[in-house]
């Protein structure tokens, strides 16, 4: 990893620079410091250095210093009973004495729910327990052979001469059944749990997978590396916490799989493209509580990305005073001064991660102040681009009921040529204004009213909605003209409907007295 170049103490050089260039400045120092990924580097954009040159930069003030976040638990929930029940339903069919049901529920494995993970730990602490270990090891290693001796005598009579793969283990389980053994339905529910570990794919999976192995022994080893194998980049973080196992040979095990995956050291592992996958890599090296990968983790703790930025300042707490000296190093690049010797590590980080916010939210406050100016000056299309950019970056802006106004203001300019851009206004404002407040309460009337005008639109007429919509603001007057539109419409319906029927009982007497006269009986002729 490239170390970052010491950087100079704002107080010094900066402090001559002019007001424009201690802007870009800063910028530049948000960009290039303590970011992993060349993805992470945010360039100045041309409107922000219009707003630096006209003086309208509202610096970030100082916030008082915020806890380090708390890492997730490590403690599954209990689990739920019918989901227990479930899953021991789903056992029993894998054991079932028809093969047909057997089938059946192997293929059932690949549709299984992350809620069941709690169930799946239950049940292999108790079959650790209880079940014959041994036993199943001597009844795995029969069927194993019979299997490959199966797959041996195929190849002959091909006439190929391969290496002879074995199967999958469950698949040969349930070929060569035996529901009678109590060892064999053991060992078949203990590798059908893998599987389901294998699909859910989360690092709680993987530890539960890990813990397959370190309770059940060598003889599902291999199987264990089949599935973490077939689990991919999910495989990483659940194995760099193996290597801190209690028990050696569970750490070196999981230190020759990393290495086999070539993820055995931390500037390698962090190269993945899932953002999940990352953010639990560097809590995994948090947990695992590793000098060597320290000063990675912080890197990543001035990531532009909320989740792998909260995911590394966890780690850091994880790591405690193993990353003091990195973070007192790093502290020192950043601000160009060294931490107090009197600071904890808890100390530097919490000062450390400040000065990674307000170097990073600086470019965030010029495009805030200039989407302010072009609210000022009337261009809105501008000052939308400008609130946009802010909130993509930073969607918890601490300001961003100040940009509650330019939305109303945007969402009234569009509210008859384009419904969207209306309703994509309407629902910032929603988000940012605080609860209750009057705006908020606009922005749920007009939601409901632009959404009956639509219906209405297609000829279905929604009364509540304009009625739900004038309670929330009784100023709206669309809501009120839609109301009147509504009755009127309903009373033109129920006139029509009246003259209706008058027209039809008109022409059902006509058309009655006519047949009268057609079917009244003619005089015959006068005898001669």
């Amino acid at each position: 990893m490239r170390r970052c170049g010491r950087v100079r103490a704002p107080g010094t050089g900066a402090r001559r620079l002019g007001k424009s260039a201690r802007v870009i400045w800063a910028l530049s120092l948000a960009a290039g410091i303590g970011n992993a990924a060349p993805s992470d580097v945010v360039p100045l954009p041309s409107s922000s250095a219009r707003a630096a040159d006209e003086g309208v930069v509202r610096a970030p003030e100082r916030p008082p210093l915020s806890p380090l976040p708390k890492p997730p638990s490590l403690e599954l929930p209990m689990p739920e009973p019918v989901v227990l029940e479930a899953l021991d339903a789903h056992l029993a069919r894998l054991v079932s004495s028809d093969a047909t049901v057997r089938e059946t529920a192997r293929e059932e494995i690949l549709e299984v729910e992350l809620d069941r993970l709690p169930s799946i730990h239950r049940r292999l602490v108790t079959l650790s327990e209880s079940s014959d270990h041994e036993g199943m090891k001597d009844l795995l290693s029969g069927i194993r052979d019979k299997a490959r001796d199966l797959a041996r005598q195929k190849l002959r009579v091909q006439g190929v001469n391969e290496k002879v793969v074995t199967p999958d283990y469950l698949e040969m389980l349930t070929q060569h059944a035996k529901p009678d053994s109590k060892n064999w339905r053991d060992l078949v529910a203990v590798v059908a749990m893998s599987r389901m570990l294998r699909q859910i794919g989360t690092v709680a999976a993987g530890r539960e997978l890990v813990g397959v192995y370190a309770r059940f022994g060598e003889f599902l080893r291999v199987d264990v590396q089949l599935q973490f194998e077939n689990m991919g980049d999910h495989a990483i973080a659940p194995l760099i916490e193996a290597e801190r196992h209690p028990a050696p040979k569970i750490a070196h095990w999981a230190a020759r799989q990393l290495d086999a995956i070539g993820k055995a050291i931390p500037g390698e592992a962090v190269q993945v493209s899932d953002p999940e996958v990352l953010a639990d890599i560097l809590r995994a090296y948090g947990l695992a509580r590793d000098p060597d990968a320290a000063r990675l983790v912080i890197s990543f703790a001035n990531s532009e990305r909320t989740q792998i930025r909260e995911a590394a300042r966890q780690a850091v707490a994880l790591l405690g005073e193993v990353g003091n000296w990195q973070l007192r190093d790093t502290y020192e690049n950043v601000v160009g001064k060294k931490p107090p010797r009197e600071w904890s590590w808890d100390r530097t980080a919490r000062e450390l991660f400040a000065e990674f916010d307000r170097t990073r939210l600086a470019h965030v406050y010029v495009l805030f102040e200039q989407g302010l100016a072009d609210q000022k000056a009337g261009k809105l299309d501008d000052m939308i681009r400008s609130f946009d950019e802010v909130l993509a970056r930073s969607p918890v802006f601490e300001h961003g009921a100040e940009m509650v106004p330019g939305y109303v203001a945007y969402a009234h300019a569009h509210l008859d040529d384009s419904r969207d851009l209306a309703t994509r206004a309407l629902r910032r404002i929603e988000r940012l204004a605080p609860d209750g407040d009057p705006d908020e309460k606009l922005a749920k009337s007009l939601l409901l009213t632009l959404e009956a005008e639509e219906l209405f639109g297609k000829n279905i007429a929604d009364p509540i909605l304009a009625e739900r919509a004038l309670e929330l603001d009784p100023t709206n007057a669309r809501a009120r003209s839609l109301l009147k539109k509504m009755s009127q419409t309903d009373g033109e319906g129920e006139s029509r409907f009246h003259r209706y029927i008058a027209a039809g009982a008109i022409a059902a007497a006509a058309i009655g007295a006519v047949l009268v006269l057609l079917l009244r009986k003619k005089p015959g002729p006068e005898p001669a």
